[in-house]
């Protein structure tokens, strides 16, 4: 469904939508880029339900995932997560941590927008998806709220979260490029984004 990033768009998405989904993947990187970009696997995944009409936190699902085409976690990669070698391989994979994501998801799926902060998360889970001979994930609306601030506060190029924090003055909380944490930030800034504050 084709989202108009708008006042009037995002105010629509809060008068028809009982949740936003905000999500948040974590993946395999490494510094020389000897992972392609379609080897990436997420190694955690971490979102959080909020109540549309008040940005409340309803529910959050957080689940680190054992990647299986390169097991081993790249020393760029752990010091940019903080999420190191035991931790994955401790971990479920992908195909069973994503089964516990779709039975979290409310239903039915018409209530909710699936929201990330630029577009490319949704790639990377269906990425995954691939990998493990699952069908993609295709959520009936998706949000990008990267775009959605650029649009709401008038600025270009779009920003960072890190940016946008600062451009708002507000302090980020937890360790970025963790999921759950990330995504507890974006919730800091729907307001901006959805009702157009200054």
């Amino acid at each position: 469904m084709h989202v108009e990033y708008t006042a009037d768009g995002m105010k629509h998405i809060l008068d028809t939508k009982r949740y936003l989904l905000i999500v948040d993947v974590e993946h395999t990187c490494t510094e020389d880029g000897s992972i392609p970009p379609d080897e990436r696997e997420i190694i955690e995944l971490g979102a959080v339900l909020v109540c549309a009409k008040s940005f409340e936190v309803i529910s959050e699902f957080n689940c680190l995932v054992r990647p299986i085409l390169h097991p081993t976690v790249s020393d760029f990669c752990i010091n940019l997560t903080g999420i190191n070698q035991e931790q994955v391989s401790q971990a479920q994979p992908f195909s069973a941590v994503f089964e516990k994501f779709v039975a979290w998801l409310p239903s039915p799926t018409a209530d909710y927008v699936f929201c990330s902060w630029g577009a490319y998360d949704l790639v990377q889970i269906n990425i995954d998806c691939k990998h493990h001979d699952l069908d993609d994930f295709s959520p009936e609306m998706t949000l990008n709220l990267k775009k959605g601030f650029a649009k709401s506060q008038r600025i270009k190029p779009q920003v960072g979260m890190r940016k946008a924090f600062e451009l708002k003055g507000l302090d980020l909380v937890g360790d970025q490029h963790r999921s759950l944490a990330d995504v507890h930030n974006i919730v800091k800034l729907l307001p901006y984004i959805f009702l157009q504050t200054e």
